[in-house]
């Protein structure tokens, strides 16, 4: 925490632009480069049999950060 306030030190006095994101969903609806399809989720009815492709990264897939 200490290196932030430092770092913002710096910023508030050389009056440098700052922006701000959300890097723990900064992969999360990226575009796939290979398809991917997952079990239908619990609680969908006459899904027997089935897949969802996924056209979208979802959170926890191990290709949504190169995606």
């Amino acid at each position: 925490m200490n290196s932030i306030r430092v770092v913002m030190s710096v910023v508030v006095a050389k009056a440098y632009v700052t922006e701000q994101m959300d890097a723990d969903t900064a992969f999360l609806n990226s575009d796939l480069k290979e398809q991917v399809f997952m079990e239908v989720p619990y609680g969908i009815t006459n899904a027997e049999n089935m897949m969802c492709k996924l056209d979208k990264a979802i959170y926890g897939l191990k290709q949504a950060a190169s995606a």
